[in-house]
């Protein structure tokens, strides 16, 4: 039988999240799951099922998951800072960032790349790019950015939402261009290490170390994948906690006291973009109302063998992380509404 673990709390709390995860390994045929809640700064956290079923290691919370598009919230928030700094204006156009990069998108602005408004196409539903990542066997080699850019087509019309990693390889594209460092680096120096997010980076290894075995159908690379292929659109790696204190610290508002230690599990400072990531009903977020009423500002995430979502209340005192070894991505968002309608 599948494991479970959770971490203590408050009376009834720990079992009823703990209950969720249980209900999503058969709500989503998934090997394993976690679930993470912060609430006014506690953190309740559970895990079931298993890491790798082969083996059959425990999944424990703190297992590493690849996040897929919730990655997209990191990114625009690093942009978000360079706007702030007046280094980077939302109408700033490609033609003057990055002229040349995309045939035909010289007039796309900023702003139209975070809002998926640009008309860029999305190279991953070019059959020519995915038989050459799952058929050809290609999942494990080096993809440069702007290799990336050259599948998926010619740019279509501006000003109509289309949903597009394309457009978040770009910003990728752009966050190098304007700091001079990779988007490793600039990731890394703006967000992980500030907020202590010690398990979330773009790995340079095929498999990082602590990441729960992805399970995709029989298709090949499941887990090992080469992280260029999704980059700074959906390459990240991290655990539920970390993607949890990072939503916390946009949306939630609190900061530790001067001088003393931030509460346990707590992000340690507040990163003042969230409040730029709602302009516009969202950039790199999305804004949507659960059937219990909540408003939630959130993300979701689907890569091969793997699933998640990234959720914050309205007012930032509640925040919940899903995140499955197996691509059940709506079986993940009906989760999170659950506990953040509780």
């Amino acid at each position: 039988m599948p494991t479970s673990s959770a971490t203590p709390g408050p009376p009834g709390s720990a079992s009823a999240i703990q209950r969720v995860a249980d209900d999503l390994l058969v709500a989503a045929g998934s090997p394993g799951a976690v679930v993470h809640v912060r609430d006014g700064g506690r953190v309740e956290e559970a895990a079931a099922g298993f890491a790798d079923p082969a083996t059959r290691t425990p999944m424990r919370v703190g297992h590493r998951f690849r996040i897929a598009s919730i990655t997209k919230t990191f990114t625009a928030t690093i942009v978000l800072q360079l706007v702030r700094e007046r280094r980077l204006a939302l109408r700033d156009t490609l033609g003057k960032l990055l002229p040349g990069v995309l045939p035909g998108a010289d007039r796309v602005t900023v702003e139209q790349l975070l809002t998926h408004t640009s008309g860029i196409p999305d190279y991953l539903t070019d059959s020519r790019f995915m038989d050459a990542v799952v058929d050809g066997g290609m999942h494990t080699r080096d993809w440069p950015p702007r290799e990336l850019l050259g599948y998926g087509g010619s740019p279509g019309k501006s000003g109509v939402n289309s949903y597009s990693n394309g457009n978040f390889i770009l910003l990728g594209l752009i966050i190098e261009k304007v700091t001079g460092q990779s988007y490793a680096e600039a990731l890394r120096e703006r967000v992980t290490e500030p907020l202590r997010l010690r398990d979330t980076e773009l790995p340079r290894d095929l498999r990082p170390p602590g990441l729960a075995t992805g399970r995709q159908g029989d298709g090949p690379g499941a887990t090992v994948v080469n992280s260029s292929i999704f980059w700074s659109a959906g390459g990240l790696v991290s655990t539920a906690g970390d993607v949890g204190a990072f939503y916390e610290a946009l949306f939630g508002g609190r900061r530790a006291a001067s001088g003393r230690e931030p509460a346990k599990g707590s992000a340690p400072k507040r990163l003042p973009e969230g409040a730029a990531l709602k302009r516009a009903g969202g950039l790199g977020v999305f804004a949507d109302r659960l059937p219990c009423g909540t408003r939630v500002w959130n993300h979701s995430g689907m890569i091969y063998g793997y699933s998640g979502i990234a959720m914050s209340s309205e007012d930032g005192r509640r925040q919940v992380v899903v995140q499955l070894n197996s691509p059940a991505a709506g079986q993940a968002i009906a989760a999170a509404g659950r506990l953040m309608c509780q």
